[in-house]
């Protein structure tokens, strides 16, 4: 897809990632990881998501725990990716909670490593040390 610097504003201008969804088979279960281990605010869903849906918050971002019937791959590609503003302290505590760290293959300019909830989703914990392809920078 080309990059066009066309003076025109495209109609299409996304600001940001506002949720990830993460199937769970228990909500109380998911719940007490995500509020306990990784310190996520639970918030209130609107009435319309109150059944099938919990609501965490991290910043301006939400991660939705969606009540999923079924088997869940344990070993998938779905993840989300959390940065960190250090990595090796937020490895040490989780080790000290128990968490099974997973690592993974080496990034320049990065460092990080992954977990799992209770349903097998896939969390990679990151910190960046120096820019990326785009300039970019975290």
């Amino acid at each position: 897809m080309a990059n066009s610097s066309s003076a025109v504003p495209s109609a299409l201008q996304l600001t940001g990632i506002h949720h990830v969804g993460l199937p769970v088979a228990d909500f109380e279960r998911a719940l007490t990881f995500y509020t306990q281990v990784l310190k996520l605010d639970h918030i209130i869903a609107p009435k319309a998501f109150a059944s099938g849906v919990r609501w965490l918050r991290l910043g301006d971002q939400h991660i939705h725990l969606i009540k999923h019937e079924g088997t869940l791959a344990p070993n998938g590609p779905r993840h989300v990716a959390l940065h960190v503003k250090d990595v090796r302290a937020a490895k040490a505590h989780l080790m000290t909670l128990g968490v099974e760290i997973d690592a993974q293959p080496f990034i320049t300019g990065a460092e990080r490593f992954t977990i799992r909830d209770p349903d097998g989703n896939s969390i990679e914990l990151i910190q960046w040390f120096e820019e990326w392809g785009d300039g970019s920078r975290q």
